[in-house]
């Protein structure tokens, strides 16, 4: 009795792989997509200002939250005047937001781990490490969590104080 091969050659081989790297490439993306959100930081970059935010997974199971901005349409002289008459040398105050349809909700404060003065305008670096349980902001399973960082800035020169937004960080929390 004669046995025909059906295992695929050549041409036909090389479009089924092409074909299934393809399918595995799909995949693995939509995995990655609903993933917890990882070391991915987000940022703004307007041409008055740029705020980032970033988390970070820790090895105790919680996130270093990373907040950060640049205010740019200042000179140097100008950035060091306001931190030197800001009190405690900080112009800022930043937290951590739920991003929700109806009400945004605080998370946490985040503390201001420095505050510089350079060329391009004043700048600022805030941290806190959160639980996950406290990003999880919406408890429905298979629910995105989307969260973002808040910054007050006030002018001690004019009294003046303006919000900035960091973009939001979703994920599955």
């Amino acid at each position: 009795m004669n046995t025909i091969d059906h295992r695929p050659h050549g041409r036909t081989k090389r479009r089924l792989l092409r074909a299934l790297a393809m399918a595995t490439a799909s995949a693995l993306g939509i995995t990655l997509m609903a993933a917890p959100a990882s070391a991915a930081q987000q940022c703004n970059y307007k041409p008055e200002y740029n705020a980032c935010l970033s988390l970070t997974p820790t090895d105790s199971g919680h996130y270093l939250v990373h907040i950060g901005i640049d205010l740019r349409k200042l000179t140097q002289p100008e950035a060091q005047a306001i931190i030197l008459a800001a009190p405690y040398r900080n112009p800022f105050r930043t937290w951590l937001y739920a991003g929700d349809k109806v009400q945004d909700d605080i998370i946490a404060g985040v503390s201001t781990i420095r505050v510089w003065a350079s060329e391009t305008g004043l700048s600022a670096e805030f941290e806190r490490v959160v639980t996950k349980s406290s990003l999880n902001e919406d408890p429905w399973p298979g629910e995105f969590d989307e969260v973002y960082g808040s910054i007050d800035y006030r002018d001690p020169r004019t009294g003046a104080t303006r919000t900035f937004n960091t973009p939001e960080i979703a994920g599955l929390f």
